[in-house]
């Protein structure tokens, strides 16, 4: 008779037979899940013997194995995806967080920034996905965040820009226009140091942010803008001439001799950024100062240092004065003038002065004769050089010569070219 202590040892060894070996009436149940583990396999990790899937993260318990992946956590590397999702679905390492290395983890990139998670750089641009998230605060998604005409990567690494803010310097111009369009600085407001910013320039006045003096006159666009209280009337886009004028006591630079030259000004040949000719003269008839007999060139520069009153504000100087002494009259002239100062002999016949006034202004403006040899002289007919700086020309006769054809000279167009501007060291550009 068999005793109950010899039955129970048989049933346990036939149901490890069963799990290990498997015959049960001819037919071999070695997997009763079918997920390629051996039960006892099973029973000694801790998975399910009779559930592919111990952890239910949509890999079975033995692909589990083939992956290095834990069967009994659905989401081995803690990444907020689950390992099944992660070979079979989104084709990420269900081993590593962060695929990519870009700094998100995989369940990050796939649920809350919408990047790959298995390319560091979703957008393509040169920075990696957490780097623009975290550290730039740009658009992972977006190879231009702020929709500036220049990409993240380039703004960061070429340009200096904030690649979140179109307009880095916040002058009114967004930093892909500035680069790419006006050739401006986009971390500097005001490219040309003229006292307007770059938008202002482009948007406001038409006026050239890389060049401080657009219509080449030697006045910025700044001071002409912003100082009206020292230069009135003054256009960035035109050429602007300013004169002081001060008369001695007994003489006279009549107001119509001063249009007359003023007219010659404005229809000059001169080509400006706005498309208009000629220059807008500005003559500031200030004030009448005590009376002499003659004036040398000693006296000239006392005269100016006591009442030139724009000095260093870019004005040209004129006195006119009842004699210039050691000179003598030789054709229409009667003064001295060098760059930026001039003094003319008062004359009683109609327009002579005036006339006399505008041949010392082209000697202030820079008109000599080591540029051309019938300034200041009678070696050509009136006909030949029709300037008043020609000692040929009529007494009354006001205006410079434009033709530049054989044997004559260009007034005008050498002005164009080389026109002297007094400085300006005590004009600030602002207000």
């Amino acid at each position: 008779m068999v005793s109950s202590r010899s039955v129970a040892a048989l049933a346990l060894v036939l149901a490890v037979g069963l799990l290990t070996v498997g015959f049960v009436g001819g037919t071999t149940v070695v997997d009763p899940d079918s997920d390629g583990v051996p039960p006892v396999t099973e029973l000694r990790d801790g998975t399910a013997v009779f559930d592919a899937d111990t952890d239910g993260d949509g890999l079975e318990d033995g692909a589990e194995r083939r992956y290095g992946t834990d069967p009994t956590a659905a989401d081995t590397d803690g990444d907020g995806l689950d390992d099944g999702a992660e070979v079979s679905e989104v084709g990420t390492d269900p081993l590593e967080a962060d695929t990519d290395g870009d700094g998100l983890e995989d369940g990050t990139e796939r649920r809350e920034t919408g990047t790959d998670p298995t390319s560091s750089d979703t957008d393509g641009d040169g920075l990696a996905d957490g780097d623009e998230l975290r550290e730039y605060e740009t658009d992972p998604l977006a190879v231009d965040s702020d929709d500036d005409g220049l990409s993240d990567f380039g703004e960061l690494e070429e340009y200096g820009t904030a690649p979140a803010n179109p307009d880095t310097d916040g002058d009114g111009l967004e930093d892909g226009p500035e680069v790419l369009e006006h050739e401006t600085e986009p971390t500097v407001a005001d490219t040309d140091d003229d006292g307007l910013a770059d938008g202002e320039e482009v948007h406001e006045y038409g006026t050239e942010p890389t060049t401080s003096d657009t219509d080449g006159d030697g006045l910025s666009d700044g001071a002409e803008v912003n100082r009206q209280d020292v230069f009135p009337d003054a256009d960035p886009l035109r050429t602007d001439i300013y004169v002081e004028a001060d008369t001695m006591e007994r003489t006279d630079l009549e107001r119509r001799e001063v249009e007359r030259i003023v007219t010659e000004f404005d229809e000059a040949p001169l080509e400006n950024p706005d498309g208009s000719t000629g220059a807008a003269l500005h003559v500031d008839l200030d004030e009448t100062i005590p009376w002499d007999s003659e004036t040398d060139v000693g006296d000239l520069n006392e005269i100016r240092a006591q009442y030139f009153d724009q000095q260093g504000l870019g004005y040209h100087y004129l006195v006119i004065v009842e004699d210039v002494a050691g000179d003598t009259s030789k054709g229409n002239v009667i003064g001295k003038a060098g760059l930026g100062t001039m003094m003319v002999e008062s004359q009683s016949g109609r327009d002579q002065t005036g006339s006399t006034a505008m041949h010392e202004l082209g000697h202030s403006l820079g008109l000599s004769n080591t540029d051309f040899e019938g300034i200041d002289t009678d070696e050509y007919s009136f006909s030949s050089y029709s300037s008043v700086m020609n000692y040929n020309a009529p007494r009354d006769y006001y205006g410079f010569s434009a033709s530049g054809g054989v044997g004559d000279f260009d007034d005008w167009g050498y002005l164009d070219d080389h026109m002297f501007t007094p400085a300006t060291s005590f004009v600030g550009s602002d207000d």
